[in-house]
């Protein structure tokens, strides 16, 4: 709990056995850059290297997005006015109570049921992309929201409940299915 605001707000950082995939998304990058250099160093320099570059810029936007997750970890935060998402290379942004439905964990996975949009978030982010790719398969309706893995990010299940059930106002349904 936040003494200067009336909010509660997590930091949920990697795992430990996830952070290896930002490191490998880094070293992948820094071999993609000495590929181009070699490359344009090359006989096709100018055709390879123009090419190796276009196909590189996927490539490194998704490296220094996963880089942002060792720098600066994902934050939640609960307060009067609605679920506060901080992702890592992305200004936070607010989900009012208004659009939220419900939320609930169980199965490793605290769902967290929107209309849309999800305070414009974007759609690649891993809590709405997560939302969007496991909820129809454990019975979600369909529809937008945010999926805390508890396999990637070290967030407490109940922790996160009990900072939305704190600050949510009532008609949102909550509930904990995860054994104790």
């Amino acid at each position: 709990m936040d003494a200067t605001t009336d909010r509660t707000t997590l930091q949920l950082r990697l795992r430990r056995r996830v952070e290896w995939v930002p490191v490998a998304a880094l070293v992948l990058l820094v071999v993609w850059g000495i590929a181009v250099a070699a490359i344009v160093e090359g006989p096709n320099g100018t055709a390879g290297g123009i090419a190796l570059s276009v196909v590189g810029v996927p490539l490194a936007l998704v490296a220094v997005s996963c880089a942002g997750h060792l720098v600066r970890p994902l934050g939640v935060s609960a307060d009067a006015h609605g679920l506060t998402v901080r992702l890592p290379l992305w200004p936070a942004r607010t989900v009012p109570w208004s659009a939220v439905r419900a939320a609930d964990a169980s199965s490793g996975y605290v769902f967290v049921d929107c209309d849309a949009p999800v305070g414009k978030l974007p759609r690649t982010c891993r809590l709405r992309a997560a939302y969007r790719r496991i909820g129809p398969e454990l019975g979600r309706l369909g529809g937008d929201g945010l999926c805390f893995e508890t396999q990637v990010f070290d967030v407490d299940p109940a922790e996160l409940l009990d900072a939305i059930r704190q600050y949510a106002p009532p008609g949102i349904t909550i509930t904990d299915e995860t054994p104790r």
